[in-house]
């Protein structure tokens, strides 16, 4: 006879016990009782493949897979769903969760293979390039705290600019996921306990859903870089969420092996379609479409679902072929990927011009990144998700290794902690020079001075004209960065023109510049330079928009070579215009510049002094 205790669901091994005294000799001993155990999910480690690899190609150029920076999304989705369909089945199985144990599983899931990068990245900075060591230090304090992503929004960060040097930026998606296993469980715990509340789940979720997206649409703006809603977690708690709902929809863990055929074709079908959707936009999406951030990440999202539901049900062909050995293997070292490829892209083409990285430069990111990760994967993933702390504990049968991973691991904390505290700040020599973020000059003494050409001489024998003087206004120049780059030089070639250029200006913020300030700019003798693009897309009809506020002047559009997805789409339309409009010229910049990396910075798009003097000359080339 048994007296019963209680019963204790073991998160480890996913089964149930009963734990009971025995009446004979009054000992404690627990019995295993029949469970549903939790299934592997090989389909999902095929669609974290999928998105690592994704992000990778994005990363090493955007202009390869435009919507690369999707990946981090389906992987949203996929802990959102993971996460909340194993803290169902341990609710469904034992009436609760025990918080201490999901989130004691997710450190020593995530936090250790993080620790050791953070802990590299600052000992390579440290050594290479300590003139950023302040700054990779700020970043990895973040990191550590798991709020990197307001980090870089409290400090206007852009996810999508590439001059800056910050290794750890891609960090942000960890610590938007690090902040949802927080605060998920409790209230995902809240709302299956109160009865009103669990019978309108479905609801909450999906209200909650739309609410981010609402903040997003409200908090973005068109034509502008939206990184403040990239990185938010209100504005990206929508995807998390909605792999919330798929997971109290459709549960993993209770779905049967055998379903008739017509049900297995249906759900085959509806993830062949939803994978063909995902890779489609991942193709063709760019970081600059305005729809993408007014409810585009939401419907993109809806569109993965039924890919997940298809690759985590037991009898689909779709689950086996993406549970297939090469995306198993990545998919089992996507975080190891995720971490590890991103300081090494960056710190290898800090070195090169972005968008002109040699090919044989790109197969060593890879096959460092491969090396990396993998180590990181067996060495640190692995041994600490099995033993924890355990794996320091002597061992006389791997005594050796024990002593060579302890010296490892005391070497790599203690030169971080040394410079998470700020001893080598010094060596980050603060730039003194003032760094220009808009250059504007009106001429030497007043705008819009005109010059009188001298009058040719005429030859009486030759039929001519009417005699009259020529004027000629001095030019105006209106542009972005690149502007700002070149506008001493232009100044020297040009000391009576009208310079203005802003660093971040997009073609749109142009039209209300020229209405309020240049509106006068609209007669033949006048002429026009304007050099946009740098910043992003635009419409057509913008362009328009623009060049028509200058009436008859002669305009002449300067075209963008930046290593950006918006390239190709920028030098078509300025192309267009110029064919379209008999006042309008096109200053081909993108054809000198291509294949000159001398000309250009580390980013690939501001100019170095060879790059300032060519593009006057090129400018010159048409004005003069």
């Amino acid at each position: 006879m048994y007296v019963f205790v209680k019963l204790w669901y073991n998160s480890t091994d996913s089964n149930i016990y009963i734990y009971y005294k025995e009446p004979i000799n009054n000992a404690w001993s627990r019995k295993k009782i029949n469970s549903h155990p939790i299934r592997y999910l090989y389909g999902l480690d095929g669609l974290r493949a999928l998105a690592v690899i994704s992000i990778i190609i994005y990363h090493l150029n955007p202009k390869w897979l435009s919507g690369g920076f999707l990946g981090v999304d389906t992987f949203f989705i996929i802990s959102g769903y993971l996460i909340t369909s194993i803290l169902l089945h341990e609710y469904n199985h034992t009436g609760s969760i025990d918080l201490i144990q999901f989130w004691k599983k997710r450190i020593k899931r995530l936090l250790p293979a993080v620790l050791f990068l953070i802990s590299v990245v600052l000992i390579y900075t440290l050594i290479f390039e300590p003139n950023i060591i302040k700054n990779v230090k700020q970043d990895a304090l973040a990191a550590l705290f798991y709020v990197s992503n307001w980090w870089y929004i409290f400090h206007d960060v852009s996810y999508f600019d590439s001059f800056k040097i910050m290794p750890l930026k891609h960090l942000w998606s960890l610590a938007i996921e690090e902040q949802f296993y927080i605060v998920w469980p409790p209230l995902l715990l809240l709302l299956i306990r109160i009865k009103k509340l669990k019978k309108h789940f479905l609801l909450i979720i999906f209200i909650c859903s739309i609410i981010s997206v609402l903040a997003m649409i409200f908090i973005a703006h068109p034509n502008a870089d939206n990184s403040r809603v990239y990185f938010g977690t209100d504005t990206r708690l929508q995807t998390l969420l909605l792999g919330v709902l798929l997971a109290y929809i459709w549960p993993p863990f209770r779905l049967k092996d055998k379903i008739k055929l017509p049900l297995k074709i249906t759900i085959e079908s509806f993830g062949l379609v939803s994978i063909g959707l995902l890779i489609i936009f991942i193709m063709t999406v760019s970081s600059n479409d305005n729809w993408f951030y007014f409810g585009g990440i939401y419907f993109i999202s809806l569109c993965t679902l039924p890919a997940i539901a298809s690759v985590v049900h037991p009898s689909t062909l779709l689950s086996k072929i993406l549970g297939n050995r090469i995306f198993l293997w990545i998919g089992q070292r996507s975080y190891s990927l995720y971490l590890w490829h991103y300081p090494v892209i960056t710190f290898t083409n800090r070195h090169f011009v972005q968008g002109h990285i040699p090919f044989y430069i790109i197969i060593v990111e890879i096959i460092l990144t491969l090396i990396l990760a993998e180590c990181s994967y067996r060495y640190v993933e692995v041994p600490f998700r099995k033993e924890g702390l355990k794996y320091f504990i002597p061992n006389k049968y791997a005594l050796k290794k024990m002593i060579l991973r302890s010296c490892t691991a005391l070497i790599l904390i203690s030169c971080s902690i040394i410079t998470l505290f700020g001893h080598y700040d010094y060596l980050q020599h603060e730039n003194k020079k003032e760094v220009k973020t808009a250059y504007t000059v009106s001429g030497n003494n007043a705008s819009h001075k005109s010059v009188i050409l001298p009058v040719p001489k005429i030859d009486i024998n030759k039929p001519h004209t009417t005699n009259k003087n020529i004027h000629k206004d001095p030019p105006l120049f209106i542009g972005d960065s690149v502007m700002v780059d070149i506008g001493e030089e232009l100044h020297k070639d040009y000391p009576d023109s009208i310079i203005d250029g802003k660093v971040g200006r997009n073609l749109y913020d142009a039209i209300p510049l020229v209405q309020d300030k240049y509106s006068d700019f609209k007669q033949k003798n006048q002429q026009v330079v304007l050099e946009l693009g740098t910043n992003g897309d635009f419409s057509y009809e913008d362009l328009n928009n623009l060049i028509s506020l200058f009436g008859d002047s002669k305009v002449y559009v300067v075209n963008t070579n930046v290593p950006r997805d918006w390239k190709k789409s920028v030098n078509e339309k300025l192309s267009k215009v110029a064919n379209t409009h008999k006042n309008v010229q096109l200053i081909d910049w993108n054809c000198r510049a291509e294949g000159n990396t001398d000309y250009f910075a580390y980013d690939g798009i501001h100019l170095e002094r060879k790059g300032v003097q060519a593009l006057v000359s090129e400018i010159n080339k048409h004005l003069k």
